[in-house]
């Protein structure tokens, strides 16, 4: 079977911060170290984060582009178990959706 690409639409106008980038590639560098100790901190930084692109109108599936970006490009991901980064990513995905969608 054969994975196609879909089309997430045009890139966002008004991208995320280099701040907001620089603190969720930490946060999440923290979280794959120590995921039980991390969960606090990543779930507020994802949840400023998908203030920030809610504020943007930036869509979800840009966020979780971006999102997933940053954790492939992180080297303690690239060094983890595949079974353990699928884990923790799907975990990161899951809860980013939910800080997006949050009331």
């Amino acid at each position: 079977m054969i994975a196609m690409a879909r089309d997430v639409g045009p890139t966002p106008d008004r991208p995320l911060s280099p701040e907001t980038i620089a603190r969720m590639r930490e946060v999440l560098s923290q979280y794959v170290a120590s995921p039980a100790d991390q969960r606090d901190a990543l779930g507020v930084a994802l949840c400023d984060l998908a203030d920030e692109a809610r504020l943007k109108d930036i869509p979800p599936e840009h966020l979780l582009i971006v999102l997933k970006d940053l954790w492939r490009a992180l080297s303690i991901v690239r060094d983890a178990a595949r079974d353990e980064e699928a884990r923790l990513l799907q975990r990161v995905v899951s809860m980013c959706i939910a800080a997006y969608y949050r009331a």
